[in-house]
């Protein structure tokens, strides 16, 4: 049995604790009724991401973002046609995102993360809507292992670019070990993974986003050990609630952009207990079976509710919600259709189409306005890519130039990349976005206080609801 194998068999169980940790929570004890349930989280989450698309095929022109909610259908094995249109704009426009109008420039995340949406759908890497986004990525490998942009605003590679090149490049059987060795030197002391690289370690800054997306590229290179450090740094920052908050706001509340990486990275690491604490806190953010139908199965940056910044937080979600990591995404043989939305008591809403284009299109009107940003649009919020709510990231900036500019870094120490932590989230980021709203209210520390009968028996139904979400994943 391969490790992949390996790693993906306690993700029924892991998704039925978390999901029992979510109903169970001391909010929902507390009430009266608990909200219904929804059925299959990720695939709700799935189905409300795709009928957001734009002509149910883009996230109204944000490349990086279309690309998430191509990673989230075939996360869940459903809408495969949604994801294919998808994956056609995202061809039809590799030119605008590679190279950002100016021909010969490359900005490399964004080569990365196409490159890694490419192998997903089963498309050629190597012609991807006639660009070789492999030789594209080789090119710009220096000797010391590291993937740098050549752009006009200079060089604002950083760990992100890292991770999705070597994701990518995994996939495609050219990854040189060169590029998975200046990943693995890149750790901090402390065992994360800085964001930015310097040349001085006493200043190397362990960042939440970059952690879990390094560890869960090291894990697919097949790089255990050096991935470790990572999840033992992970799990001593997970907040108390179970969410991630990304660290480089300092005491920010936790988001769903930073905690879908970070679970992302513990579960394929078989960090179990910290990962269903995790994916309890994502699913007490989506909008459940109370809320309006037209919003069931969103996933809030902070809050469990549809506005702005849900769907980038919905897409990047999903992948964690449904237990697989970058690696392991492949959308070969997901069923046509979406899942429709269901809730516990038996009550279905949604359809198994795709989208059409006379729906709405909450949160793709500005799904390239917010949080996230790792490889998406230009950026107009500082060097990663956003103020309060999103963009960590790879994107080209109009924020302060990196002290080396477009040279070609030494090593895992040049002071270059992007200059301060933003949000979260390998995506798309356009404009920057404040973020207001607290840490919502369904999440909290402690234990409910039920009875154990009444705990097992949520834990059966939650059990037996993802037994079968996930054979009808695999049958489809």
């Amino acid at each position: 049995m391969s490790p992949t194998a390996r790693r993906g068999r306690p993700a029924a169980a892991l998704a039925a604790l978390a999901l029992a940790a979510a109903v169970l929570s001391p909010t929902a004890a507390a009430a009266d009724t608990p909200p219904p349930a929804l059925t299959s989280p990720a695939n709700s989450a799935a189905t409300w991401a795709a009928a957001q698309l734009k002509d149910g095929s883009n996230a109204s022109g944000d490349q990086g973002l279309t690309a998430d909610i191509v990673l989230a259908l075939a996360s869940t094995g459903t809408g495969g046609r949604v994801a294919a249109k998808a994956t056609d704009w995202l061809a039809a426009h590799t030119g605008d995102y590679v190279d950002r109008g100016a021909p010969g420039k490359v900005f490399a995340g964004g080569a990365a993360k196409l490159a890694l949406v490419a192998a997903v759908e089963h498309r050629d890497p190597t012609d991807f809507g006639g660009h070789d986004l492999v030789a594209t990525l080789l090119g710009r490998l220096q000797d010391s292992g590291r993937f740098t942009d050549d752009l006009p605003t200079g060089d604002m590679s950083n760990q992100f670019t890292q991770s999705l090149a070597v994701l990518a490049l995994q996939r495609t059987g050219k990854l040189p070990s060169a590029a998975v060795d200046f990943l693995a030197r890149s750790r901090c002391a402390d065992g994360g993974y800085p964001l930015t690289f310097r040349a001085d370690p006493a200043k190397c800054a362990s960042h939440t986003d970059s952690t879990g997306l390094a560890v869960q590229a090291l894990l697919g290179a097949g790089r255990p050990v050096d991935a470790a450090p990572g999840l033992d740094w992970l799990e001593k920052h997970q907040n108390a609630d179970g969410g991630f908050s990304d660290n480089g706001f300092g005491t920010a509340p936790g988001n769903t952009n930073t905690t879908a990486l970070d679970v992302q990275a513990l579960t394929a690491g078989g960090r179990t207990a910290t990962a269903a604490k995790g994916l309890a806190w994502l699913i007490s953010r989506q909008v459940r079976c109370d809320g309006a139908e037209a919003d069931r199965g969103a996933v809030g940056y902070q809050e469990p509710k549809a506005d702005g910044s849900a769907l980038r937080a919905t897409a990047q979600a999903v992948p964690a919600l449904a237990g697989k990591s970058l690696d392991r995404i492949d959308g070969r043989n997901a069923a046509d259709g979406l899942e429709p939305i269901g809730c516990s008591p038996g009550t279905t809403t949604g359809g198994t189409g795709d989208p059409g284009t006379g729906g709405t299109d909450r949160g793709a009107t500005d799904g390239g306005t917010h949080s996230g940003g790792a490889t998406g649009g230009p950026a107009t919020g500082g060097s990663t890519g956003s103020s309060t709510g999103g963009g960590t990231g790879t994107e080209p900036s109009t924020g302060p130039t990196p002290s080396t500019g477009s040279t070609p870094p030494a090593g895992p120490g040049t002071d270059s990349g992007g200059a301060a932590a933003g949000g979260s989230g390998p995506s798309g980021g356009g404009p920057a976005q404040t973020t207001t709203g607290g840490s919502g209210g369904l999440a909290a520390t402690g234990t409910p206080a039920l009875s154990l009968a009444g705990a097992a028996a949520a834990l059966t139904v939650a059990g037996a609801v993802t037994v079968l979400a996930v054979r009808r994943r695999r049958t489809a």
